[in-house]
């Protein structure tokens, strides 16, 4: 019997938080609120785009911890068959209902990309962590192989001529996409391994990573407002610091009380479930863009309400209903089981 893994409950605790951003960045930009507040330069629009700045990094955090949890794993078709069949799931039965309830939004087109999602890049995220799935073992080896001395170098180097240069210099000449591209979750996965490897969350304090935080948050939400866009960005510098100081920060966190813990436990594995299902192109494109009409002439409290109950939703849609498709496919297994026994006997 091979012992069961038990889970980091601050990796957990962080899973959650970074999809909880990805639901707040949607929200915003999608949903039409920061376009909304771009010219009042006032008290919402600070509020709007310095919440963006904080939750800019969440997919950079997303990759860190593949990396992270990633480097002893093993290579398994199962597993990227799974995610397979999870991103159909969403692909067909969101369309399926698009369909029944408003005929004239689904076309042919609409059908094919959702039977061929990762062609026709359905969701960027899974198209590209399909590549890095693939190349990952050979990721792992190298950290591993490689002495702790020297990874420190690597890491370094890399920032400055993947992060530092393209930002400042406003050039995407490595092909990165702005963090949209296989290479860039590939330099970040390679840095949650080693973060791994090498054990760098215990060399911090928290007081001191929750201060570079603000820090670095603020630095983005500064100089966005002094008209340098390209530091809104997943691999600006700022944005890349901030995603690992925050894993950082959730790396230190080693228990919790067990009723939230459990909660923890319950709630983090349906994350993915959260993006497959708001990110459908049915709905990022049809029905996010209108959240921003609930915002319209609101007082700042309502505002601020409304931006984040918003993100709630769109989280607890989305992880209720991975949920019950976890108990689906569960259930769907079992019979298939149970059909096995009834054909040996």
């Amino acid at each position: 019997m091979t012992a069961k893994k038990t889970k980091h409950i601050g990796i957990e605790c962080c899973r959650i938080l970074a999809m909880l951003m990805i639901c707040n960045l949607h929200v915003l930009g999608m949903g039409g609120i920061l376009e909304k507040v771009d010219s009042q330069k006032d008290l919402y629009y600070i509020f709007a785009n310095f919440l963006e700045a904080f939750s800019y990094s969440a997919v950079n955090i997303y990759i860190l911890i593949s990396g992270y949890v990633g480097l002893y794993s093993q290579f398994s078709y199962k597993k990227m068959f799974s995610f397979w069949v999870q991103i159909i799931f969403y692909t067909i039965s969101i369309t399926f209902v698009f369909a029944i309830f408003s005929k004239s939004s689904v076309n042919l087109s609409d059908w094919f990309s959702a039977l061929t999602p990762i062609s026709h890049g359905q969701y960027w995220y899974m198209s590209c962590y399909f590549g890095l799935v693939l190349i990952a073992p050979f990721l792992n080896q190298a950290v591993l192989i490689l002495k702790k001395e020297q990874l420190l170098p690597i890491v370094s180097g890399a920032f400055i001529y993947f992060s530092v240069i393209p930002t400042v210099f406003k050039q995407d000449i490595l092909g990165l996409w702005g963090g949209y591209s296989v290479l860039w979750m590939i330099l970040l996965y390679t840095l949650g391994a080693i973060i791994r490897k090498s054990n760098y969350e215990s060399r911090f304090q928290i007081r001191n990573v929750s201060g570079f935080i603000l820090f670095l948050t603020s630095l983005t939400f500064i100089l966005c407002w002094l008209g340098f866009e390209q530091w809104r960005s997943y691999i600006s510098p700022t944005v890349t610091l901030q995603g690992i100081a925050i894993f950082l920060l959730f790396l230190n966190i080693k228990n919790l009380p067990l009723t939230f813990k459990k909660l923890v436990l319950l709630v983090s594995p349906l994350t993915l479930g959260v993006y497959l299902f708001h990110v459908h192109p049915l709905i990022f494109r049809r029905i996010i863009p209108t959240i921003h009409t609930l915002v319209e002439e609101q007082e700042f409290y309502m505002f601020v309400i409304i931006i984040l109950v918003m993100t709630l939703i769109l989280f607890f849609s989305g992880a209720i209903i991975e949920y019950f498709r976890n108990k689906l496919m569960a259930y769907i297994l079992t019979l298939i089981k149970s059909f096995k026994n009834l054909k040996q006997t």
